[in-house]
């Protein structure tokens, strides 16, 4: 709470700007200090569709904190300022410290604990749908153009940001939920569940474990045949592809009946292979580029259907890892030599193909330290495995870090946004036109009195609306002029993007200051309450100043 209102008092200061990075790093801390608040009795759910319920819906949101936390932490480094940086990495000490330890350590036990029968024996979560049907339930049965957009590596946390914003900036009905990703919760085997196919297998080839839909290769150059296959006016095409192409060329690639147009983009895991800490600035740069997407989509293809998903999340912590967040590969049976890129592969026995958060072995293996996954339904040679809780299996090279492949929350959640823009003309949009027409949020005055009677004073005000989506968030200036117009006191902010339903949290409180000037009380002065942006007609609040000794009247100074 001190955080909270010390943060909310200074941000409308003048000198406030050099030290925002501080300011929202530490107000990221006050969150999730709430958080842990909430639930410091820890987490004892009893089955997994309950804490995927719990996840989706709430406890995702620590993963936002931290992700917020790091990039203003990121940013003070470029910034820095001898008084504060080593106050704010012993900041980070705590922040690691509640995320890694407690979060991840108490939810990752309690996740490992429930799932772990329902993986072994199904190799999935019963009652949560599933990557592997994707196509089937949501392509399949449309009967409009779909666009899906698969941005690799892109977790619910960060999906939930984006849905937040494109609901608010766009006018347009967004959802999201959620789907089991496949196991492990790799690129390979992402990308081929979400391809049509009535059934995935692998097969050894060149020493590697390919990916078959069908029996066919999934690798990326094969997408674009297998989609073609299920309907012949299906495209699979590259972001990077879409975005560099002249408005002539996008259009000819996309013309046409087609069903579905699958767009690959890759910025959040491209950005995990250059640096580790590279990883949440790219999150945040991948939710502006696929926002544009979406604007192209609709602007330039005339698509209302839209669907944003990944092929797996991932886990990221900042903290360099001990001993006791990993776990040696020659625990596993069978393992004593393995040679290891992203994934190592050995030959007749044990271990067929790892990564720091699975490992695919032969029929029969039983590695210490790891839980079974049931492997594709069990019809194929192999079994899979994968640690507990954020346990990192050892390997050499780095990407410590920054790891996906395992049975977290955080890496099996996938989200799926559905997009739908609302025409003007359409149906939906009429009828609740109010709901997705976003304005800014408006500030009231809240106090009675309207008389002003000491040169030094203070008034609350308030914000109409919370922030949500179609009402967004706007900066208010407030002061008092004469009845022409000339401003006679000094000018305060108000940020107003408050987002609590309770009203008593979006009031402020704002203490003015008059010039010194004569004042009539019998003339009308007034607050005006104006937007910064200048969007909005100013508010004009009527007031009376009725000062016993104004200024003039005894100028000891002349």
């Amino acid at each position: 709470d001190t955080i909270t209102s010390t943060v909310e008092k200074r941000r409308t200061c003048a000198w406030y700007e050099p030290f925002e990075n501080f300011y929202d790093g530490i107000l990221q801390v006050a969150n999730m200090q709430s958080f842990f608040k909430e639930h410091s009795a820890g987490f004892h759910t009893a089955k997994a569709k309950g804490i995927w319920k719990e996840y989706t819906e709430s406890y995702y949101q620590m993963d936002t904190y931290y992700r917020l936390f790091h990039l203003s932490f990121q940013k003070s480094l470029e910034t820095s300022n001898i008084l504060l940086d080593d106050l704010f990495k012993h900041v980070v000490d705590k922040v690691e410290g509640l995320y890694t330890h407690w979060f991840l350590g108490e939810l990752g036990n309690n996740w490992s604990d429930v799932c772990a029968d329902e993986l072994a024996t199904y190799g999935k979560v019963l009652e949560v749908p599933q990557q592997e049907e994707f196509y089937r339930s949501r392509i399949k049965t449309s009967d409009t153009k779909v666009f899906v957009i698969i941005s690799d590596a892109m977790r619910y946390e960060v999906a939930a940001t984006m849905a937040e914003q494109l609901q608010r900036e766009t006018q347009s009905k967004v959802s999201i939920s959620s789907m089991q990703s496949i196991f492990p919760s790799i690129t390979k085997f992402g990308m081929a569940a979400l391809l049509p196919h009535k059934e995935l297998t692998v097969e050894v080839r060149n020493d590697v474990l390919t990916v078959l839909a069908d029996g066919q290769s999934t690798a990326s150059s094969y997408r674009d045949k297998i989609l073609k296959s299920d309907n012949p006016e299906n495209v699979a095409v590259k972001y990077n592809d879409i975005i560099t192409m002249k408005r002539a060329e996008r259009s000819e690639l996309v013309k046409g009946k087609d069903k579905v147009v699958y767009i690959y983009h890759d910025t959040i895991d491209e950005a995990s292979h250059t640096s580790d800490t590279a990883v949440f600035s790219a999150c945040d740069k991948a939710i502006s580029e696929l926002k544009n997407l979406v604007r192209i989509i609709v602007n330039e293809f005339g698509g209302t259907n839209i669907l944003i998903t990944a092929d797996h999340g991932f886990l990221y912590t900042y903290s360099p890892l001990t001993e006791d967040d990993k776990v040696d590969k020659t625990s596993f049976n069978g393992m004593e030599k393995v040679n290891s890129s992203e994934a190592g592969r050995e030959g007749t026995l044990g271990c067929v193909e790892y990564g720091r958060r699975y490992a695919i072995m032969q029929k029969g293996a039983q590695p210490n330290y790891l839980l079974p996954v049931k492997f594709l339904g069990g019809k194929t040679e192999f079994e899979g495995f994968a640690p507990r809780e954020s346990i990192r299996i050892k390997m050499n090279g780095g990407g410590m870090n920054f790891v996906h492949g395992g049975i977290s929350l955080q890496e099996m959640v996938v989200p799926v946004i559905e997009y739908h823009y609302l025409r003007n003309d359409s149906m939906e949009y009429k009828r609740n036109k109010q709901k997705y027409d976003t304005k800014p949020v408006t500030v009231n005055l809240l106090s009675a009195n309207r008389k002003i009677s000491n040169m030094i004073f203070s008034l609350n005000l308030y914000q109409k609306d919370a922030v949500s989506a179609n009402r967004e968030a706007a900066t208010y200036q407030v002061y008092f002029t004469d009845e022409n117009g000339k401003q006679i006191s000094d000018v305060q902010k108000i940020i107003a993007d408050k987002t609590s339903d309770n009203g008593a949290e979006r009031t402020f409180r704002c203490q003015f200051n008059l010039k010194s000037l004569k004042y009539s009380n019998t003339a009308t002065y007034y607050l005006v309450i104006a937007d910064e942006q200048g969007l909005q007609m100013p508010q004009r609040e009527p007031f009376q100043i009725d000062i016993a000794f104004a200024v003039d009247e005894f100028d000891f100074f002349s």
